[in-house]
């Protein structure tokens, strides 16, 4: 082998090896703007965790319509008057798809009002299930 050969053979493997790099990096980059875009820490079937931190005043809610949105999960629970402090629909990392249930945190003394008006509650066609919402343990890998 020549010196051109092995200087080839080198400046391809360095570009190999940056071009991996910079897809990491995009994959990282892809990754944490729909993390920050859907208020979680990771959206992994059964890993999603929530930023929400109020004691006893995040609901669950479940079997959701699947084109639902944060914004109308806001405003089925903001129809009754009350103060919506976040909202969140659970998707599934590689899709982006809904995964039918989402989170909405509201005022403490307002929580059983919510669970009593929408809870079995018609919601785009769906019976919905409102409860509070418990913390999950965290998986470890």
């Amino acid at each position: 082998m020549n010196r051109r050969t092995i200087l080839t053979a080198c400046i391809t493997f360095v570009i190999g090896i940056m071009a991996g790099v910079l897809v990491m990096l995009n994959d990282n980059a892809y990754g944490a703007i729909n993390q920050a875009l859907n208020g979680s820490t990771s959206n992994a079937v059964g890993k999603a965790t929530s930023n929400l931190n109020g004691p006893g005043n995040v609901l669950e809610i479940r079997n959701l319509p699947w084109a639902y949105t944060q914004e109308d999960l806001a405003n089925a629970v903001s129809e009754l008057h009350v103060e919506v402090l976040t909202a969140r629909i659970a998707v599934d990392r590689e899709t982006g798809r809904s995964l039918g249930y989402g989170f909405v945190e509201v005022p403490l003394e307002k929580v059983q009002n919510v669970i009593k008006a929408l809870n079995g509650a018609d919601l785009g066609g769906r019976s919905i299930i409102v409860k509070v919402a418990t913390p999950r343990e965290r998986q470890r890998k």
